[in-house]
């Protein structure tokens, strides 16, 4: 991996492959590998992928991870920071949940320096039901076999340490930005210039299927399209069609053969 550090921020990221850029973002507990790997490794057959650590997870730590009510914007201009230190030319930016929704506010912030997007496990908003969901996953302290992977996960990545600031920071953060009114990327979301690519499974469950296609309809130029027998991890539960709409995207929408 490579590393960077940008004033406060210490970034570590995979730089592979040749041809136009992409800019790959993970999503919560995760790693550019852990959530992307398999993705990583096959663009970069055609295409220079760029895969961070977002701040605070992986390699890209000191200092751990937090979640201010404002992380996915903060996680945005990272980005935006880490463009503008690479100087790529315009990206495609690809994200998986948290940093789907951050994908999208990178386009939003600054769409001079994005020419399309593909995001996955995305809503646009926090939604009653996943603010609630987060509150259920407290106390840590009596979590059981049904979160045995999810811990394993967190581990593995971040350190046993790591798993009650993780979980307890964003079941804060949903809550605020519920409180708030629940916007995350929707609200800016017309500012999008570049085509964009949605995805959500048909086993999403707190990522609400009206809010998808409300966020959709947002965007100027925007294809929204629901994965059937998939729940919110698309490149887990269908890979190969993921990896082909994708690559749709980029050769036919994009031109970026």
């Amino acid at each position: 991996m490579h590393h960077v550090v940008l004033d406060d921020l210490n970034l570590a990221y995979y730089d592979e492959g040749a041809g136009h850029p992409l800019l790959l973002l993970h999503g919560f507990t995760g790693t550019a590998r852990s959530h992307l790997g398999d993705l990583i490794d096959d663009l970069k057959t055609n295409w220079r992928v760029i895969a961070p650590d977002l701040r605070g997870y992986g390699a890209s730590r000191p200092p751990f991870r937090d979640f201010p009510p404002d992380f996915y914007q903060r996680d945005a201009d990272d980005m935006i920071r880490l463009l503008e230190h690479l100087n790529p030319g315009p990206v495609v930016v690809l994200g998986f949940s948290d940093g789907a929704e951050s994908a999208l506010l990178v386009a939003a912030t600054r769409p001079d320096l994005v020419c399309g997007v593909v995001a996955w496990g995305v809503a646009g908003v926090i939604s009653a039901p996943m603010a609630a969901a987060a509150q259920q996953w407290l106390p840590v302290s009596a979590w059981d076999a049904n979160y045995a992977s999810w811990r394993d996960e967190i581990i593995a990545n971040h350190g046993e340490d790591q798993i009650a600031p993780l979980i307890e920071g964003w079941a804060a953060a949903a809550q605020a930005i519920y409180a708030a009114g629940g916007n995350i990327c929707y609200d800016q979301a017309d500012r999008i210039a570049c085509p964009v690519l949605l995805l959500n499974g048909d086993g999403e469950v707190n990522n609400l299927e009206t809010d998808f296609f409300r966020l959709a309809e947002r965007i100027a130029h925007c294809r929204a399209t629901i994965i059937a027998a998939s729940g919110h991890g698309i490149q887990f539960d269908q890979p190969a069609q993921l990896r082909d709409l994708i690559r749709t995207f980029l050769e036919e929408e994009l031109c970026l053969n």
